[in-house]
């Protein structure tokens, strides 16, 4: 084993201690450590013995209240943190091929059988813990009955970004296949019963859910192309019924999707009747003036002169 992670439990020895007594400076030090090793060694420090303890910190500190912009560049480092550990294990699964693709060796027992990146959209889109569903979370205090703190999950979907963003071409695909279906089936509406199921209650988070699929649509273009339609119709049923918030992260989709590649405008075409209608409607009449600024510009983009 490599002298660097033969310093990995020294590393999480540090961390444990700065993170009692909330020094930022040596945590940041950690951090840097941790993800210097993450980018150089990828799957194997991934895998190593200490890694899940390692993540059980890092929740840790997510979970502190960001009273203090030292607090908040510490959970910053946490969030690219957990960002490069998806990175890594999306490399690997590219590159070894498992079977399906679903599942990975595991990091540790309280992630058997589960990988970061599930993990992690686990904790964004469920409004309480399942532990039918997946392991219960690493962080002590919270448990199957107990809600899980909204910027705790809002940390999670700024996991999924920073992952998005850093993930290298040879690993879109992957993310594309994993991340986005449960995404979009979280927020998507019933086409049976005509109503909207939601599985997330919290409009904040479901804001942040769409713009973790701006940012997807944004960072990773053609891959998206078999879930183009249903971007689409997610950004305006959100432009429709959504909260002020949800309606912005709505309108921002939908610009990203009308500023991609031909082979997305094309397989979205169809939908852009539609679209012209609800910008329409959301331009004129909607309560918020950001809303109506913003729909009033897409609506000059794909209205023809």
């Amino acid at each position: 084993m490599e002298k660097g992670l033969v310093l990995f439990p020294t590393v999480l020895l540090q961390l444990e201690k700065a993170t009692e007594i909330q020094d930022s400076l040596k945590i940041k030090a950690c951090l840097f450590s941790i993800c210097t090793s993450l980018m150089v060694r990828g799957w194997e420090s991934l895998s190593h013995r200490v890694t899940p303890k390692i993540r059980k910190v890092l929740e840790n500190i997510l979970l502190w209240p960001s009273v203090e912009d030292e607090i908040s560049k510490v959970q910053h480092g946490c969030i690219d943190c957990l960002a490069l550990m998806i990175c890594a294990e999306l490399q690997h699964l590219k590159s070894s091929k498992t079977s399906g693709g679903e599942k990975i060796r595991s990091t540790g027992k309280d992630t058997s059988g589960y990988s970061v990146l599930d993990y992690t959209i686990h904790c964004l889109i469920e409004d309480r813990s399942n532990c039918s569903s997946i392991p219960k979370l690493s962080t002590d205090i919270l448990t199957c009955e107990n809600p899980l703190p909204i910027p705790f999950r809002l940390c999670m979907a700024n996991v999924i970004i920073s992952a998005c963003q850093k993930n290298p071409e040879s690993s879109k695909k992957t993310f594309a296949r994993k991340a986005l279906p449960p995404l979009i089936h979280s927020l998507k509406f019933s086409t049976k019963f005509l109503n909207f199921v939601q599985v997330i209650s919290v409009p904040e988070v479901r804001a942040a859910c769409i713009q973790v699929l701006f940012s997807a649509t944004y960072h990773l273009k053609s891959t998206l192309l078999p879930v183009s339609s249903d971007l689409l119709k997610l950004s305006l049923r959100f432009l429709e019924q959504g909260s002020e918030k949800e309606k912005l992260a709505g309108a921002k989709l939908m610009a990203s999707l009308m500023a991609s590649e031909d082979v997305i405008l094309e397989n979205i075409s169809e939908g852009l009747l539609e679209a012209r209608s609800v910008l329409s409607k959301a331009s004129l009449s909607d309560p918020s003036r950001d809303v109506r600024e913003v729909c009033a510009k897409l609506l000059a983009c794909i209205t023809p002169l």
